[in-house]
């Protein structure tokens, strides 16, 4: 039988290395980025961690935040105008189509959304991206027909 390696842990103990479950990765978003998501001040996000509304994975970490939960936080206090998520409507005027075009890419699975209390709400930045490679595939056709 194989000897399970020790390490000293103090004066005469020993930690068994074998048992050590190292902790999960943590991919964490820092207080500033939970303030943006949640559109309230760096300090107030704070206050949620030491209240017990918001939980870091790992004490003490700068990154600690879980994005999922912060963002859930974000759709729990959601209200118009907010930067984070936005509408369908909001949604349209990014992208430059109808509202009725973006909860069909939202239902088909070709532009992330949530649906919340029975709306649609898409992250910002995932609907600005989406209008990007949508303005570069029109330049690209442009460019490669020489006008």
């Amino acid at each position: 039988m194989a000897k399970k390696a020790t390490t000293p842990v103090g004066a005469g103990s020993t930690f068994n290395i074998m048992d050590q479950t190292p902790p999960p990765p943590v991919d964490g978003i820092s207080g500033a980025e939970a303030a943006d998501i949640l559109g309230i001040a760096e300090l107030s996000v704070s206050r949620l961690v030491h209240s017990g509304v918001l939980r870091k994975a790992v004490r003490g970490q700068r990154h600690g935040l879980e994005r999922a939960e912060v963002e859930r936080l974000a759709l729990e206090r959601w209200r118009p105008g907010r930067p984070y998520w936005v509408t369908a409507l909001d949604a349209a005027d990014i992208l430059g189509v109808t509202r009725r075009r973006v909860t069909q890419l939202a239902e088909r699975g070709f532009l992330p959304a949530v649906q919340h209390e029975g709306r649609w709400l898409f992250r910002r930045h995932q609907v600005e991206v989406v209008a990007n490679a949508r303005e570069a595939r029109k330049l690209r056709g442009t460019l490669g027909t020489g006008t």
